[in-house]
């Protein structure tokens, strides 16, 4: 790779600018993958320029902005905006009214100072009441600027001064603003290109979220890092039909490119042989997988879909990261074998016993080594003792891609960015709050230590539990089942939410007996389980469950249940068999149909009417709330997305209202023929 020594990305994008300026540096695809614009290095540059002249008018150096953008390139514009204003960015995304409040209160966490968006994003300001800090800043609409301002004179900017705030996800807490230096980013691409094998030759492809750290690392300061073209499509495009991903990959020649683990899931259930016919992944050289943990089945699995179009499995890259330490902190190296291993109980502070290869056992799957200057310390949380190779123990993370904390908040910046190891004085370390081990020079990581599972001692992790119950039963959505555990009558007690595939939710009460047999069969845990509805169990962005909010929701009777059952005590000698209890609040077709009719109105509120779901009246047509043949099209291929079915697409015309539309959807679902029972929801 071209030699980068540049302290900052605004003088990184001036060296590409001029180096490289007819390059084209990001591309955008919508739809079936229509091309909708295209920046060279030259025009982000000049463009970014000219913006940052404008927002200096408005906003102050220092001064922190939410940056509440759709995926495009509107976005990655105004980013570099803001790096050549001096500003502080907080990228975010469009709110919806359910997103609203986590908006507002970055903005209020933050002391934001403007908001800057598209114009069809302003129209947003009305989600906010009156007395909202968000809804009294300024709203600058980014894509209405006049193109003939001045451009700002380059700037003087401090490696060490703040480059933009990554909120957290919130998968275990509410989110906070970790401070990303500039030379925490530029190190971070440095240290990624090393690792991934990234050049200016390179092409990179996504559709990761820009608000997410791996999405605004990977997909729009890497390519830019190592001057290569990135091309990218929004979260939205993939997951409406997962296969746009691997054809951007095959169109393009794509090299890189990475995504949570549920995404590579997605590709296999959620394609058919007849849309994978003509994909070639031949030029893939790193395809990263940056959950904890990675799968093992998930990487055998796209692996063995996959191979007969090119793919080469070791192309396949777990990876170990968090926004704390701006990115990436380990990762296999690309062309190598990944390792996996299956163990015992793993338990903190205790050295970890690897047993033979098992079918019954989930392996643990390798996250690779670090590169250059970071390193990874495996530390007993209570005593701060480092522990030796082989033994469990939370993660902690030193090096120069750690960031500088958390935005405002002194006291837990220096508890979880300033520990240090008992004897050692000489470094701090980040405090992950992940379980894990080295084997073999290898970092393994087992889950959340806050998430762990303690029954009459012994340690369960909930990944183990959730694995478990995706494997039970077909109905049950992957990547969408939470396992926690809560406490009643002095006693530990284990819970499981599961989502169920809408055409099964008509099971619910058999798919919920045969999760709590296999949780008990497997794991010798009584588990009471509870089976809802699609889209129940909360995740982040980057598709984490957020255990700790969905067992908030539980206690608080938040969430619809279809059917439970009861837990039967490890130990008591009882056989799980007693029936489940539907949930007394409406027949499985009504839940189905309420579902459909909820997806619909939110559809054309997100689509049609700018998030005015107030707008919405089920009661009537399509064509009432101005949804033309273009819109009924897009509709008509999300309820088949949403049902895994095929439905006629004169129902978007003839059906005379929303409820109506929605009741032939559930019925169709409903339908206990041998063509809806049992499939999944994606096929």
């Amino acid at each position: 790779m071209e030699s980068v020594t540049e302290t900052d990305f605004v003088r990184v994008l001036l060296k590409r600018a001029h180096e490289k300026p007819h390059q084209p540096a990001f591309t955008f695809l919508e739809g079936d993958l229509d091309v909708v614009g295209t920046l060279t290095y030259a025009e982000l540059h000049g463009r970014a320029r000219v913006l940052a002249g404008r927002l200096r008018e408005v906003v102050a150096p220092g001064d922190r902005v939410l940056l509440l953008y759709p995926a495009g390139l509107d976005y990655i514009v105004t980013f570099f905006g803001c790096l050549y204003a001096g500003i502080i960015a907080v990228p975010l995304y469009v709110p919806q009214r359910r997103t609203a409040p986590t908006v507002e209160a970055i903005a209020r966490d933050c002391a934001a100072g403007a908001v800057l968006t598209t114009g069809r994003g302003a129209r947003r300001k009305s989600l906010f009441a009156s007395d909202t800090r968000v809804a009294g800043l300024p709203w600058l609409a980014t894509d209405e600027f006049a193109g003939d301002l001045p451009p700002l004179p380059e700037p003087d900017i401090s490696p060490d001064g703040i480059a933009y705030l990554q909120y957290t996800s919130g998968s275990t807490s509410t989110p906070k603003g970790v401070v990303i230096g500039h030379r925490n980013a530029v190190v971070q691409c440095a240290e990624a290109a090393l690792s991934w094998q990234v050049d200016g030759t390179s092409r990179w492809v996504s559709w990761l979220p820009h608000f997410h750290d791996y999405g605004q690392i990977g997909s729009v300061l890497l390519p830019v890092y190592a001057g290569c073209h990135s091309v990218l499509m929004a979260p939205t495009t993939f997951v409406r039909r997962p296969v746009r991903w691997l054809q951007a990959i095959s169109r393009y020649h794509g090299t890189h490119t990475g995504a949570p683990n549920f995404a590579y899931d997605l590709c296999v259930d959620g394609t058919t042989e007849e849309q994978r016919a003509g994909l070639d992944l031949s030029s893939l050289i790193t395809a990263g997988n940056g959950a904890e943990p990675v799968q093992s089945d998930t990487h055998r699995r796209f692996s063995r879909t996959f191979t007969a179009y090119g793919l080469k499995p070791e192309v396949l890259c777990p990876s170990y990261g968090l926004a704390e330490a701006t990115l990436k902190v380990t990762n296999k190296a690309p062309g190598t074998d990944t390792s996996w291993g299956t163990f015992d109980k793993i338990t903190v502070g205790a050295p970890i016993t690897e047993l033979p290869p098992d079918d019954a056992v989930r392996p643990l799957v390798a996250c690779g080594t670090t590169v250059s200057d970071t390193r990874v310390a495996i530390v007993e949380p209570e005593t701060r003792r480092r522990l030796p190779d082989g033994h469990a123990g939370e993660v902690w993370v030193n090096g120069p891609t750690v960031a500088r904390g958390y935005w405002g908040r002194p006291q837990e910046s220096e508890q979880t960015f300033g520990a240090r190891i008992e004897g050692d004085d000489t470094d701090t370390y980040l405090r992950t709050g992940d379980l894990g081990f080295l084997h073999h020079g290898e970092l393994y990581i087992c889950g959340r230590l806050k998430d762990l599972v303690i029954i009459d001692g012994v340690n369960h992790h909930p990944q183990d539990i959730e694995r478990t119950v995706e494997e039970s039963h077909a109905a049950v959505r992957r990547g969408r089942t939470a396992a926690f555990s809560v406490r009643k009558d002095g006693h530990e007690r284990v819970v499981v939410v599961a989502e169920c595939a809408p055409r099964a939710e008509g099971r619910a009460e058999e798919v919920a007996v045969v999760i709590r047999d296999q949780v008990w069969s497997r794991h010798e845990i009584g588990a009471s389980v509870l089976i809802t509805g699609a889209g129940s169990v909360p995740v982040t962005t980057s598709g984490k469950i957020q255990r700790a909010r969905c067992k908030a929701d539980v206690l608080e009777d938040r969430i619809a249940v279809l059917a439970r059952v009861d837990a039967v005590a490890a130990g008591s000698g009882a056989t799980p068999s007693a029936r489940p209890v539907p949930a007394p609040a409406a027949s499985a077709a009504d839940a189905i149909r309420l579902g459909c009719r909820t997806y619909i109105e939110s559809w054309i509120a997100d689509r049609v009417l700018d998030g005015q779901g107030d707008d919405v009246d089920a009661r009537l047509s399509l064509s009432s709330h101005a949804v033309t043949s273009r819109h009924m099209l897009e509709l008509h291929q999300g309820l088949e997305d949403w049902s895994g079915l095929q439905l006629p697409p004169e129902w978007m015309w003839e059906s005379e209202s929303i409820d109506a539309l929605a009741g032939l959807v559930a019925e169709r679902l409903a339908r206990p023929t041998r063509d809806t029972m049992g499939a999944g929801v994606n096929r």
